[in-house]
């Protein structure tokens, strides 16, 4: 007998939404560059699409949170990550014949705690150096752009309502961060 559940939008957001989010970086012989793209999803997420937005995707059951990030990086623009700027990971544990289990620490953290018929995302910010050039899923995301860190300062404190909610203290907290020398790059 196969039994078939149908969830409806209410069940489906009582659960949040692991994600994983990069902020990719470039340097340049004199600077760093900050990658962005404008989320691009109409018939998915309506009310955020058109808002500039860094890569993002969801961790699947059981992946390898590293795994999830060189994945999602990949598919969504392409580009591969060759360094991961300040993150710890342990070794992958194994106290038991079927528990495989290891320990983390991204950049920083992110939490929608509430949205405009969005998901419940909690996600796991990392910050990568990546080579290779932006080549989009045009189901996902357009307009590719390298920002200064003075020009994505500015556009966060000139028009946070341009950039994707649950993204938007991410990039404060990464913008201040390397203000303040906490991120060196």
């Amino acid at each position: 007998m196969v039994i078939f559940i149908k969830w409806t939008k209410t069940e489906k957001m009582n659960t949040a939404t692991l994600i994983v989010s990069a902020i990719l970086v470039k340097k340049t012989s004199n600077s760093c560059l900050i990658y962005t793209q404008t989320r691009w999803k109409p018939s998915v997420s309506p009310n955020y699409s058109g808002l500039i937005e860094i890569p993002a995707g969801v961790i699947n059951a059981y992946e390898n949170i590293y795994e999830a990030l060189g994945r999602e990086i990949k598919e969504e623009c392409g580009m591969e990550i060759v360094k991961i700027v300040g993150d710890w990971k342990s070794e992958i544990e194994m106290p038991r014949n079927q528990d495989k289990t290891f320990a983390f620490r991204p950049f920083i953290c992110q939490q929608a705690l509430q949205t405009n018929d969005g998901l419940p995302w909690i996600g796991f910010v990392f910050v990568c150096e990546v080579q290779g050039e932006p080549q989009l899923d045009p189901t996902e995301a357009k307009d590719p752009r390298w920002l200064s860190v003075t020009d994505l300062k500015e556009l966060i404190t000139v028009s946070p309502e341009k950039i994707f909610p649950v993204q938007l203290p991410v990039l404060k907290y990464f913008t201040e961060s390397i203000e303040n020398g906490q991120l060196k790059i």
